[in-house]
């Protein structure tokens, strides 16, 4: 086999020299020329380019601010409930032997309603009646001795010092005489407190204790609600206290429609409750609500009086137009003249499921943002489209 040869590569050829000379002549023009295409090139894409990100005007829906009355109409739900609920309690400790009624029982004034095992009290009582008997026998001797003696001392057969001894234990023992029939007085009555009686006609609310169980003297067992004046409870927002105390209530019924009844403010919680931070308030219904079944459900309708000159006045918005950062409500204002939307800080005064009166710098007319308030920012171009 005849050995393998690898190909020898061509030399290069150089260009001529009457070239290189005519390239060389014409780089002081070619790389001006050059720099400028590239400008031009670079020039077309970023305007390309800008148009591309050039973001337009989004539409959002606006409302113009109105002014309205502080004061406003407040419509709170609550129960109605009894004028007078008495908690029964026994006035004597004790075991709880029967109770006889239950929650919704109707009961008469002296009718019998809980009972307390009363044998230690009857044990306290004729101990009491026989410290009576005693008490008397002493008087008695003391009385004799005291005759006894003033007819010595008359006499002249006992001294004036033994006849003021007499008189003194007659007189001790008519006043243990006193304190044993006050004794037996109370035993008598602490037998008696073993009963637990209604004191009026009415109806049991509540009960809370049980047959076997042990209560302390004056721990309340059942609630009893008497008469027939009725009055509803509410809960009141803090932010709403303003609202009460002045004007008209009026108060209607869910399971008596067409019926109203008037009320007023009778009593208002000075303090709110730990859990829901309302206050209690408390309206007393007119002769029209008497004998009202208890714990129905009733709306009370409280219009304030209106203050002098209509009172200040705070902006009215949509409640979809109010957002909040962290702690601080906040509402967006369109700027017409400059398409773009303004920011402005708020408080509440009142917030409903569709309407929410705020105070901030608004003023009549500002067209307030209210859909699509989360998404949205200072920055971004808008197009303003007014609701009907």
């Amino acid at each position: 086999m005849p050995p393998c040869r690898i190909p020898a590569k061509p030399p290069l050829q150089r260009p001529p020299l009457r070239t290189l000379s005519c390239l060389a002549k014409l780089m002081p023009w070619l790389a001006p020329a050059v720099a400028i295409g590239f400008a031009f090139a670079t020039a077309g894409c970023t305007d390309g380019k800008a148009k591309q990100t050039a973001e337009p005007p989004r539409t959002v829906r606006v409302e113009a601010v109105q002014l309205v009355p502080l004061q406003s109409a407040l419509t709170l739900t609550g129960t109605v409930r009894a004028r007078h609920e008495t908690p029964m309690a026994f006035r004597v400790p004790g075991k709880i032997a029967e109770r006889r009624v239950d929650a919704g029982a109707r009961v008469a004034a002296g009718a019998v309603l809980a009972r307390l095992e009363a044998e230690d009290y009857r044990l306290a009582l004729r101990a009491a009646e026989a410290d009576v008997r005693a008490a008397e026998a002493e008087m008695e001797r003391a009385t004799a001795q005291e005759v006894r003696s003033r007819d010595l001392a008359a006499k002249g057969h006992a001294s004036q010092a033994a006849l003021d001894q007499a008189v003194t234990t007659a007189r001790a023992a008519r006043e243990r005489l006193d304190a044993a029939n006050s004794q037996r007085e109370i035993a008598a009555n602490r037998l008696a407190y073993t009963d637990l009686k209604a004191e009026a006609d009415g109806v049991v609310m509540s009960v809370a204790a049980e047959p076997g169980q042990v209560v302390a003297e004056g721990r309340a067992v059942l609630t009893l609600a008497t008469g027939t004046a009725r009055e509803a409870v509410v809960a009141v927002p803090e932010s709403r206290l303003p609202a009460l105390g002045t004007g008209e209530a009026l108060v209607t019924f869910w399971a008596m429609p067409g019926r109203t009844v008037s009320a007023r403010l009778r009593e208002l919680s000075p303090e709110a409750d730990p859990v829901t931070r309302t206050f209690l308030a408390r309206f007393a219904l007119d002769a029209a609500g008497d004998g009202l079944p208890l714990g129905i459900t009733a709306q009370v309708a409280v219009t304030p009086a209106p203050t002098p000159q209509g009172g200040p006045e705070i902006a009215e918005v949509a409640s979809t137009a109010v957002w909040w950062r962290g702690d601080q409500a906040m509402v967006w204002v369109a700027d017409e003249a400059k398409g773009r939307l303004v920011e402005r800080e708020v408080s509440i005064e009142r917030l409903g499921a569709e309407r929410a009166a705020v105070r901030g710098d608004l003023r009549p007319g500002d067209k307030v943002v209210v859909l699509g308030v989360h998404r949205l920012d200072a920055t971004m171009p808008i197009r303003i489209s007014e609701l009907n």
